[in-house]
């Protein structure tokens, strides 16, 4: 019986993909064109592994290098017809003639689930590389240069596109690609108080009880006893606790006394400075206020009536697994992470902002980071798009549009030359026209809707979005601030450091109380019960890129000079350094838009 188009699709993708072969549609359609398709699928599978070079991803340029003069041939034709020889591409000539892009760039809404659209996820097995924590390593920071030109150089004639790579020659691969993303979490319109005293303590309530469940997902915390129970012994014996830090300091013999308390009652930890205790007496100058621990130890019951204390042996966080195992695309597609363009501030860096710009279009670089611009499918905005309006007491001396919806209309004008492949994704920071106090809601309508119309998506902080199957945690960063000054050895230079104590106690903003604003409702948004693939925030304005149990964390930059503000908290910023991660592998790289402006 003849297979049916459908079928043999079928069996060509399973092929392909069991190879370990990404294919996009418009050239599964010209191999189903073929005579005998899955026999030629079979010849091309056979022979790209033989081809230097490739790695994973099909193209014309690689089929024209098969041993199949049927393929070649074929190829060639349908090349030809539309406009484009291969051969002359390959080789780096322009073809005769009016250049034409590549036809891949001009295929228009073609789905991008072409490897999921016949055979589910169980079916195919995730081609996944192994990501190594190279949290001590930050991703390399390539820089975008201009061309230097002597004045022997012969000048160009008519316009030269900056790179002197011709226009025509980007082309982008996510533009093959639709959009699938999904905002899995984001307050927008769950937020609700009164302010009273209830809410406050529906909030601690929350709290706990979710962080005690995350806390109870590790295999050795399965005995842990309440306090109550515990101060009921009435002899020395070995105990376990899972409890919120209700206070912690240090003794004049440089021990650790923490107060633990849970919904039973409070109870006295002390941790003793010797040579035994070195790992925990770190992970206790690490430990805030109202974080989640688990202890163990030895239980001293009290005399005359005083209550006993736990003499501690052993202290953890909640943590996050080391052998996590993260999710990856399928697809070759890459998420910018940017925050804080402060745009309506005078120190706002707009040409730095068009170079972006010219970057995300292909019309700067060199041809490895064109490729790299050409995979991008999502740009996340974390916060602090605009300046705002009365965020500080001196703030209108600094701006240079004094006007919110200004600043709105600005803003929405500087992305519009974003290419409409790129979906863009806005979350709220500390400057926008919402509340301070976290979780934070989108931007309402009425100062965004020309960005909305646009296009951009706008969701609160902090959310957490699904790009082609990869989860990226969005927060600003308002709580960096205050783990940098609260904790020994963590700086606004090293921000991946403090996020790494951030997914240590699964909590987005551990103590409260300091700078950081949380509001009083019914349910804690802060809790990182879902764990990411990417973390993204921002806030302090300095880049950082690092990996922590195979998550990849991305403190964005920003594209605002420094302000009399940073300079009194010692910031100095990184502005034009661009974050992307590549949703097939999630590792990450640093390009810097600044040099040769």
């Amino acid at each position: 019986m003849k297979t049916d188009k459908t079928e043999v699709k079928r069996i060509i993708l399973k092929k392909l993909v069991s190879s370990g072969i990404n294919i996009t549609p418009p050239l599964l359609n010209f191999i189903l064109g073929l005579e005998n398709p899955i026999e030629k699928t079979s010849l091309i599978v056979k022979d790209t592994s033989f081809i230097a070079g490739f790695k994973s991803h099909l193209t014309e340029d690689i089929l024209n290098q098969v041993s199949n003069e049927e393929i070649k041939n074929s190829l060639r034709r349908k090349l030809i017809k539309e406009g484009t020889d291969i051969s002359r591409e390959s080789s780096g000539i322009e073809p005769k003639g009016k250049q034409i892009e590549n036809i891949l760039v001009n295929q228009e809404n073609k789905s991008s689930t072409i490897l999921t659209s016949v055979e589910t996820a169980e079916t195919f097995p995730k081609r996944i590389s192994n990501i190594e924590d190279n949290s001590q390593s930050p991703a390399p920071i390539i820089s975008i240069q201009k061309p230097i030109r002597t004045k022997s150089d012969p000048q160009p004639k008519g316009k030269v596109i900056e790179g002197s790579i011709s226009k025509l020659s980007f082309k982008p691969k996510a533009k093959n690609y639709d959009f699938q993303y999904n905002i899995l979490k984001d307050p927008t319109g769950k937020l609700y108080t009164s302010g009273d005293y209830q809410d406050f303590y529906d909030l601690t309530l929350d709290k706990y009880n979710r962080l005690r469940t995350l806390m109870r997902k590790r295999t050795e915390v399965h005995n842990a006893d309440n306090i109550n129970n515990i101060l009921r012994l009435s002899s020395k014996v070995e105990v376990s606790v899972i409890a919120l830090v209700s206070e912690i300091r240090k003794t004049k013999n440089e021990n650790v006394l923490i107060t633990l308390e849970d919904l039973t009652g409070l109870i006295s930890v002390l941790i003793r400075k010797d040579s035994e205790n070195q790992n925990n007496i770190k992970i206790a100058e690490r430990t805030l206020n109202d974080q989640m621990v688990y202890i163990e130890g030895t239980y001293s019951p009290g005399e005359k009536g005083r209550p006993g204390i736990i003499y501690g042996n052993y202290i953890t966080k909640i943590d996050i697994p080391k052998d996590y195992n993260p999710n990856k695309s399928y697809d070759p597609l890459t998420i910018a992470l940017i925050s804080d363009t402060h745009i309506g501030s005078k120190e706002f860096e707009e040409k730095l902002w068009n170079r972006f710009i010219r970057f995300l279009n292909g019309k700067i670089g060199n041809r490895t980071q064109r490729e790299h611009a050409g995979k991008i499918k999502y740009l996340v905005i974390n916060g602090d798009l605009v300046d705002g309006i009365g965020v500080y007491v001196t703030q209108k001396e600094d701006l240079k549009i004094i006007d919110i919806y200004q600043q709105y209309s600005k803003a929405a004008e500087l992305l519009s030359s974003i290419p409409d492949y790129i979906k863009v994704i806005y979350s709220s920071g500390n400057h926008e026209p919402v509340r301070n106090a976290l979780p934070r809601p989108a931007v309402p309508e009425k100062y965004s809707e020309e960005l909305r119309n646009d296009g951009v998506s706008c969701i609160g902080n902090p959310s957490l979005i699904q790009t082609h199957n990869v989860n990226t945690l969005i927060f600003h960063g308002d709580s960096i601030l205050d783990l940098n000054m609260l904790i020994p050895g963590l700086d606004h230079n090293k921000s991946v450091e403090t996020m790494k104590e951030i997914l240590k106690c699964r909590h987005l903003a551990p103590t409260y109380g300091k700078r950081t604003q949380i509001a009083p409702i019914n349910k804690d948004w802060l809790i990182i019960d879902k764990i990411p693939d990417i973390f993204h925030t921002g806030h302090i304005h300095i880049n950082d890129m690092g990996v922590y149990n195979n998550i990849t964390l991305v403190n964005s930059g920003c594209f605002q000079s420094q302000t009399d503000f940073m300079r009194s908290l010692g910031i100095k910023p990184t502005p034009g350094i661009l974050s992307l991660v590549d949703l097939d592998t999630l590792k990450g790289l640093q390009l810097d838009l600044k040099n040769n402006l």
